[in-house]
């Protein structure tokens, strides 16, 4: 029985309450102390998690007997419901997200730090990316250590295989070769713009990602920031957008490796 509690916990019962339900499925009608018995409880224990699956519609009072017992409702009938509250909830769905929209204007800030924080940042929402955009200016890797460039090879290799695409701009480098695989724009979800070093020499980079939040990488040092606004997102996209269009032709492959 016991892999049958871990489902019963996704309809919101603790695993005392999975187990009063399943005990009652398998007794029918039974009293506080059969209960306890069968699911291994105390029979005060038992009484008070009765009643409240009785609130919570999962079992009911058999009517006119003494001493008090209880029957649990059929699982068809348990799941139906379940599917009633969760249609309800869905038809507030609109005024939900009005209230999303209203509270989304202020922006939250993520910080992270070390390695295994920069891979959090790089996880962050990330299948919430998939066949989505990133544009951005990318940081000189000259300064990454080999922890923070395999951080990044497991990203390159995660956009490929979900679709993210990317467009962005970085400096034309030697140190960019170790990603080779992942820039030549015929073959992978990268377009990018390869600038001199005297041109753009960023050693920190920053993306807006599908216009939702604004993600930072200090190279050097491994920090991360992720900035959850939508309007600072789509501020970025517009500075980029201006900037590749003015590289326009120019740029267009590295010379560099």
């Amino acid at each position: 029985m016991q892999h049958l509690i871990e489902p019963l916990k996704n309809l919101g019962l603790s695993e005392k309450e999975a187990k009063i339900y399943l005990a009652l499925l398998q007794l029918g009608p039974a009293t506080p102390y059969r209960i306890a018995q069968k699911a291994g409880l105390k029979r005060p224990t038992a009484y008070v998690i009765a009643e409240e699956l009785v609130v919570k519609g999962l079992i009911v009072h058999v009517p006119g007997e003494e001493p008090k017992r209880y029957i649990a409702r059929s699982p068809e009938a348990v799941l139906e419901a379940q599917e009633a509250k969760l249609l309800k909830t869905k038809s507030v769905l609109p005024e939900l997200k009005s209230l999303q929209k209203e509270t989304s204007e202020k922006a939250s800030v993520l910080y992270f730090e070390g390695i295994e924080g920069l891979r959090q940042a790089y996880d962050y929402k990330k299948k919430e990316l998939h066949e989505k955009n990133i544009v951005g200016f990318f940081a000189n890797p000259e300064d990454a250590s080999s922890e923070v460039n395999e951080v990044f090879y497991e990203w390159n290799e995660y956009k490929e295989r979900h679709h993210t695409h990317v467009m962005g701009l970085t400096v034309d480098t030697p140190t960019l070769k170790p990603y080779a695989k992942w820039l030549l724009p015929e073959t992978t979800e990268i377009t990018g713009k390869f600038l001199p070093e005297n041109m753009y020499s960023a050693k920190v980079s920053i993306e807006s990602c599908d216009d939702q939040f604004v993600r930072i990488a200090l190279i050097e040092s491994v920090q991360s920031l992720i900035i959850e606004s939508p309007k600072l997102a789509k501020a970025l996209r517009e500075v980029f957008e201006i900037t590749w269009k003015g590289l326009e032709g120019k740029y267009d492959k590295p010379t560099k490796f």
